[in-house]
Parts: C-alpha cells; sequence; structure tokens
C-alpha cells in the first residue's frame, strides 16, 4: 500500500511511506475524499465504492485504489485498476468510429451501476446508466485525454482473476483481484445501486 501513501503525499500529506494502512494513512485519505467532494460538490452516500487513479500510466497492474466507505468510515482499502489491461491497450475497440481503449474519466455518476449476479462467475456492478470516458488508441502506455464521450459502454465493476497483471481482464472496466473483490461483494444486496465515483 505504499503506493497509496505516496498518492496521498503528493497531495501535501506527510505519511510515513511503510506500506501499512495505519489510523494516520485512513485519517489523510478520508481527508483528501472529503475535500474533494466538497470542491467538486459530488454526494456522499451511506455505502460507497470510491476508485482512486494513482497517475496517467497504463501500467497493466492493479496500481490504483478501491475504497468501500460505510457509515462514513473507510471499511475496505485494496489496489485495484481503474484502466484497461494490456491485451485492450494494444488492441483498442473501435466504438462510433473511434478506436481507443476506454479509459474512464475522473466523475460522479449518479447512480449509474447496479449490483447484480453474476459476471465472470461473481456479482458485479453493472453499468446501466451512461458514464463519461476517454479513448485512447496510440498504445503508448500514457493515458490520453483529448477523445471524450459520454454513453453506455459496458463498462462494469468486477473481480480481475487471480492474478497480478490485468490484461484481457478489463477493456475499460475497473476492478481488484478476486479475494479482495468478494469481501467487497459481502457488503451489498442484489439489486443495490450505486453511483460511479472516480478520484485523482
Amino acid at each position: 500500500m505504499v503506493g497509496l501513501q505516496i498518492f496521498l503525499n503528493k497531495k501535501g500529506y506527510k505519511l510515513s511511506m511503510d506500506g501499512k494502512i495505519g489510523p494516520q494513512t485512513k485519517k489523510a485519505l478520508k481527508e483528501y475524499i472529503s475535500k474533494t467532494f466538497n470542491e467538486k460538490k459530488y454526494r456522499s452516500m451511506g455505502k460507497m465504492l470510491l476508485w482512486i487513479r494513482t497517475d496517467n500510466k497504463l501500467s497493466n497492474t492493479f496500481d490504483d485504489f478501491v475504497v468501500l466507505l460505510f457509515a462514513n468510515e473507510i471499511e475496505l482499502i485494496f489496489k485495484a485498476t481503474t484502466t484497461a489491461g494490456d491485451f485492450y491497450i494494444f488492441n483498442p475497440i473501435t466504438s462510433g468510429g473511434i478506436t481507443g481503449t476506454a479509459i474512464t474519466k475522473p466523475q460522479q455518476a449518479k447512480m449509474s451501476h447496479q449490483f447484480l449476479s453474476s459476471f465472470l462467475g461473481m456479482p458485479y456492478f453493472r453499468q446501466q446508466r451512461p458514464i463519461k470516458i476517454y479513448r485512447d488508441g496510440n498504445k503508448d502506455r500514457n493515458l490520453d485525454t483529448l477523445t471524450e464521450s459520454f454513453g453506455m459502454y459496458g463498462i462494469h465493476l468486477h473481480h480481475m482473476g487471480i492474478g497480478n497483471l490485468i490484461n484481457n481482464w478489463s477493456a475499460g472496466c475497473n476492478g481488484t483481484s478476486k479475494s479482495d473483490w468478494a469481501k467487497i461483494c459481502s457488503y451489498f444486496n442484489e439489486g443495490e445501486w450505486l453511483d460511479y465515483n472516480l478520484l485523482t
């Protein structure tokens, strides 16, 4: 979890980079989330998933984070990805006449995803309402934000296997390892709706 501490330190916090998610790291993270939500006028809900993109590198690894907040407290923090894996980075999809890998734009999309079962053998959050994405087609492993669109793209939130690489697990979906995803799923019931929240 050193990556989260590095991210927070870039935001002005002064955390020891020991990789442990202790009280100080949780306090800094909660402050950062609260400040960002206030600045952007995002709404908070009693139960939220919050995705944090740590940089604009398309690394094919779990170098981002997902945070489960319950009753305004940080309940779970896991390594995650908010970008596509190598298969789709180097084999971008053409949609609407635009060729490029779908990468979600930082945003709050209200009630965009619904918890359903099952996809790839586990429950997941299915995109049910439009969200904003970038289309990155130059295959250079750096996020290109020049081409933006808004719509339905099958950007689901789901588990991404048991390995350390994303590969073909994501064509733009967000997710985490199978074991961590199982812990997240235990907090939700079939049919629940969720805002999509992505911070950078």
